[in-house]
C-alpha cells in the first residue's frame, strides 16, 4: 500500500470527525524512521497544535504505543521514565497519538492536537475506526476531454503552460490521444482526434486552484500566454456568468475562494484561476475571517441544518 495515500485517508477521517465535533485539529503522520509523511492544521486549530501533533505522531511511530497508554509508563520509577529526556524532548505522553499498522506491521504514527486531551483522544479513536460499509462508491474526477480543432497547436499550448505530457498516442484511422496534467493536479485533460463530437472550444469554466492569483497570472504571462486581469464577484459566493456582475481586481480582502482570472486555449476552451488560501471543511470557527461574509453565512446555515436533521433522526430512533 502507498503510505502517503493511506496517511491521507486517515487524515481525512480524523478531520471529518473533528468537523463533526466542532473542534479543529492539527494532524501529523510520521513513519517509523521519523520522517514526516503528512502535516496539516485545520482552519481555527491553535498554532501550537502543529508541534504537539508532530510530537505525538513521532512518539507513537517509534514506540509503537498510543501516547495515552504511554503516560503511566514514563512516570518516575517506571521502566520508560528516561524516555522523556531523550531525542531532544520529541517524545510526548499526552493523549492523542496512535500507531498505524498495515497487515499487522507498524508503519507510522499519527498525532492530533487542537482540543482538550479527552477531545483529542475521542476524535482520534473515532477517526481510526474503519468506516461502516456503505453502498457509496468512491468517484473522483480525473479526466476532462477537450474538443480541439488543431491537435498540434493545442499540444504546443498546453506544453507552454508547463503542464506534464503523459500520453501522445497515435492509432489507426486518424485516432490520437494526448494527455496533459497540470502541476500538482489529480485531474488531467485529454484531447486529440476522433475523441469527442463536441464543438472545438465549447468547454468553459474549468477551474484551476492556485494559492496566489497574481503570481499565477504573472507565470502565464512570462510563458507568453494571454490571461485576463484578476476579478472578483461582489456577491461573495462564486462568480456570475455576466461580466456586468463582476468587479475588477482580486477580492479586496483576498478572502479565500473569492478571486479569479480567466484565459483560453487557442480553440476557446475556457479556464479560470481561483485563489484558495484556506479550505472549507464544513465548519467555520467564530472569529475566522478567511472567507467572505456571504460564504461564511451559507456554510454556517448548512451546518446548522445538518445538525438539526441529525438531531431529529436521533430523536426518532430513540
Amino acid at each position: 500500500m502507498d503510505l502517503l495515500s493511506y496517511a491521507k485517508t486517515i487524515a481525512e477521517r480524523i478531520e471529518a470527525e473533528a468537523t463533526r465535533a466542532r473542534v479543529p485539529m492539527a494532524v501529523c503522520i510520521i513513519d517509523i524512521h521519523g520522517n514526516i509523511i503528512l502535516k496539516h492544521r485545520m482552519s481555527g486549530a491553535p498554532t501550537f497544535s502543529l508541534e504537539l501533533s508532530e510530537r505525538k505522531a513521532y512518539t507513537s511511530a517509534l514506540v509503537g504505543l498510543r501516547t495515552a497508554e504511554l503516560s503511566p509508563m514514563v512516570q518516575p520509577g517506571q521502566a520508560l521514565f528516561p524516555l522523556m529526556g531523550v531525542a531532544g524532548g520529541r517524545f510526548c505522553s499526552m493523549g492523542g497519538g496512535a500507531p498505524l499498522h498495515i497487515d499487522g506491521q507498524l508503519v507510522a504514527g499519527v498525532g492530533i492536537s487542537g482540543g482538550s486531551v479527552e477531545q483529542d483522544v475521542d476524535i482520534l479513536e473515532a477517526g481510526l475506526r474503519e468506516p461502516a460499509a456503505t453502498d457509496t462508491v468512491d468517484m473522483k474526477i480525473e479526466v476532462v476531454v477537450l474538443p480541439v480543432s488543431d491537435v498540434e497547436r493545442a499540444k504546443r499550448f498546453y506544453a507552454d503552460l508547463g503542464w506534464r505530457l503523459d500520453i501522445d498516442y497515435q492509432g489507426p484511422s486518424n485516432y490520437r490521444v494526448i494527455q496533459f496534467t497540470p502541476p500538482s493536479s489529480g485531474c488531467s485533460v485529454i484531447f486529440g482526434s476522433n475523441l469527442t463530437i463536441a464543438a472545438p472550444g465549447s468547454v468553459k469554466g474549468l477551474h484551476l486552484i492556485v494559492s496566489d492569483i497574481e503570481a499565477a497570472c504573472d507565470d502565464l504571462r512570462r510563458r507568453g500566454i494571454t490571461v485576463g486581469e484578476p476579478f472578483h464577484d461582489p456577491g461573495g459566493i462564486f462568480h456570475h456568468a455576466s461580466v456586468q456582475d463582476l468587479a475588477a481586481g482580486p477580492n479586496p480582502q483576498r478572502k479565500s475562494y473569492a478571486s479569479y482570472a480567466s484565459f483560453s486555449d487557442p480553440d476557446g476552451n475556457g479556464w479560470v484561476f481561483q485563489e484558495i488560501t484556506a479550505r472549507l471543511t464544513g465548519h467555520i470557527e467564530d472569529g475566522d475571517e478567511s472567507f467572505t461574509p456571504e460564504l461564511t453565512d451559507v456554510v454556517r446555515r448548512a451546518e446548522a441544518a445538518a445538525r438539526a436533521s441529525a438531531g431529529a433522526g436521533d430523536r426518532a430512533a430513540a
